[in-house]
């Protein structure tokens, strides 16, 4: 049976450019942290993402 990741609190989030490449440092609460590769579109596609969500919370709270 497949099992579900813990959801954690983001403490921070930090992102370079490397070599041509883009790199995601994610840090948890408890000091926990991961470092993802990226490429440009992908960087592109979670920032088009995460301005697609804000966008809408924004128009949430203006019509709440």
């Amino acid at each position: 049976m497949a099992q579900f990741p813990i959801m954690k609190t983001l403490a921070r989030i930090a992102v370079t450019h490397v070599d041509g490449e883009y790199r995601i440092r994610i840090e948890d609460q408890s000091g926990d942290t991961a470092v993802y590769r990226a490429s440009s579109d992908q960087v592109v596609d979670l920032a088009d993402m995460l301005d697609d969500l804000l966008s809408d919370e924004d128009e949430e709270q203006t019509a709440g």
